[in-house]
């Protein structure tokens, strides 16, 4: 779902660009000579946020997009003329465009004050001044040539060089190879995208304008994902991958009247960790985590240590009891095997819920505190059940739904209370 929500705004901003860009030449010349100084712009401002949150990736990638417009703008202006740079630097850099991206994606994402890192990027940089300089001046012809042999020979529709297209999906390769592997980061996304608005760019050739319009989208793509991504990580427990408390507490502010809060807390959570280790609990969370995030009509959110909180917007208390019910059994149901040493132990958790539904008179601290007391309720009476609270916490009624004796003794995880 996460994905699918940020996709809608890439793939949004990707048709506008391409359809605005066919619109170019039908603007009045006086903007269309402004468009070529749009990148730098909307270059400027990503590296700024880049910085701000110190990451180094989007700076390197800005500024490789920032430097391919400047360098074309300059020579095609001032310093060769637009054949010269059509025929002998354009090649070189739309080869290097991608090349750069790769290499900026594949390098470990350590800050902007990490002197090593820094180093090495000035080298890189450094490297590739020299090869453009040498291409201006002492490339050979035979070289060039190969450089811009066509992926498909007179097609109107696929214009790029074989170098070019190879380059640029070598790179797309590579990005989706890092989307798999990894958790989910905004960043990658937007690079994708990126590198398919800059390959419709170049295809359609040596164009100041059309590059610099897709250049200053993908810096627009990239600034976008690193606030999203920076709101992302504020407001999504890392973990286990749901929403946390801070998004818990936003979420109550746009609530209705009616609504049911249910608090859950994994049994015997600080005995199964110390037995086990970290890591297995880490495993247990995220098990747990991941029944909850599938409650129907509900949304689930990590409270805090092993304790979730569900919420049931424009739901009364006994029309989600057979759902927590139902989520208690498949946590219950569920086997945990792992590794100790030499040896493979299978095991299982269970959860205590508490419910308490919305009044008008309640604030949604208040509601979430009589959840909590009905979970302390469930606690007592020997965990592995649901209790629903009512508005005094004198009056906690044992719900129907409750574990027999045998699940009372659960072999799993929660703070004890």
């Amino acid at each position: 779902m996460v994905i699918l929500k940020h996709y809608a705004w890439l793939i949004a901003l990707a048709v506008f660009a391409v359809w605005s860009s066919a619109q170019i030449v039908l603007w009045p010349e006086s903007i269309q000579n402004l468009v070529v100084f749009f990148p730098y712009v909307t270059v400027a401002l990503g590296i700024f946020i880049a910085l701000w949150l110190n990451r180094i990736q989007p700076v390197l990638i800005l500024l490789s997009l920032g430097c391919f417009n400047a360098i074309l703008f300059y020579f095609s202006s001032y310093a060769l003329g637009v054949e010269l740079t059509k025929e002998t630097l354009f090649p070189v850099l739309i080869f290097l465009l991608p090349f750069n991206i790769l290499l900026w994606i594949l390098l470990p994402e350590k800050g902007v004050f990490n002197k090593r890192l820094n180093t090495l990027v000035l080298l890189v940089f450094l490297v590739e001044a020299t090869i453009i300089y040498w291409a201006l001046n002492d490339v050979p012809e035979a070289w060039l040539a190969l450089l811009n042999t066509p992926m498909i020979k007179s097609s109107d529709i696929i214009m790029l060089s074989f170098s070019t297209g190879l380059m640029f999906l070598l790179t797309l390769f590579f990005i989706v190879l890092k989307m798999n592997q990894s958790s989910f980061k905004i960043l990658y996304h937007a690079v994708f995208m990126v590198l398919v608005l800059m390959l419709y760019g170049v295809n359609q050739g040596f164009e100041l304008s059309v590059l610099a319009w897709f250049s200053a989208f993908s810096a627009i793509v990239l600034t976008l994902s690193m606030i999203f991504e920076a709101h992302h990580i504020a407001y999504t427990d890392e973990l286990t991958g749901i929403q946390g408390r801070r998004a818990l507490m936003e979420y109550f502010l746009g609530m209705g009247k009616k609504y049911t809060v249910a608090m859950v807390d994994i049994d015997h959570f600080k005995k199964f960790n110390d037995t086990y280790g970290h890591d297995v609990g880490d495993e247990v969370l995220r098990r747990v985590a991941s029944v909850l995030d599938g409650v129907k009509e509900g949304r689930a959110f990590r409270y805090g240590g092993e304790e979730f909180t569900l919420v049931f917007a424009n739901k009364e208390l006994e029309e989600v009891m057979a759902e927590l019910e139902y989520i208690r059994r498949k946590v219950e149901s569920g086997i945990i095997e792992f590794k100790t040493g030499i040896h493979s132990i299978k095991t299982h958790v269970t959860i205590s819920i508490g419910a308490a539904e919305s009044d008008e008179s309640f604030k949604a601290q208040e509601v979430l505190k009589f959840a909590d007391q009905a979970l302390y309720e469930a606690k007592l009476a020997g965990r592995n059940q649901v209790v629903k609270g009512n508005y005094s916490p004198s009056k906690v009624q044992i719900n129907q739904y409750k574990g027999s004796k045998n699940d009372r003794k659960s072999s799993g995880t929660s703070r004890s209370r």
